[in-house]
C-alpha cells in the first residue's frame, strides 16, 4: 500500500475513534480536553522561537522530577533572561 493511501487509511481510523469516543463521553469532558490543545495551540502562536525552546526545555526538566512549577509565557522570558 502507498503512503498516500495508508495516510488516509489512518486519518480515517482516527475520525472513527474520535466520533466514538464523543458518542461515549459527556459534552463536558470532551470539550475540556479540546480547550486544552486550543489554549495551548494559542499561547504558543504568540511565542517566540526562543519562547518557545524554553519551553520545552521547562517540560523536559518537569518530565525528569524536577521542582518546576506549570509553565507559562513569563516563565519563558524570566528563563531566557537566567541563560
Amino acid at each position: 500500500m502507498t503512503f498516500t493511501k495508508e495516510n488516509q487509511k489512518e486519518r480515517f481510523r482516527f475520525i472513527d475513534q474520535w466520533a466514538e469516543y464523543v458518542r461515549t463521553h459527556s459534552d463536558k469532558e470532551w470539550s475540556r480536553q479540546q480547550n486544552v490543545i486550543i489554549n495551548s495551540c494559542v499561547r504558543t502562536a504568540f511565542m517566540t522561537k526562543e519562547e518557545y525552546l524554553a519551553m520545552k526545555n521547562i517540560e523536559g526538566e518537569m518530565k525528569k522530577g524536577k521542582n518546576v512549577k506549570k509553565f507559562n509565557q513569563k516563565d519563558a522570558v524570566n528563563y531566557l533572561k537566567r541563560l
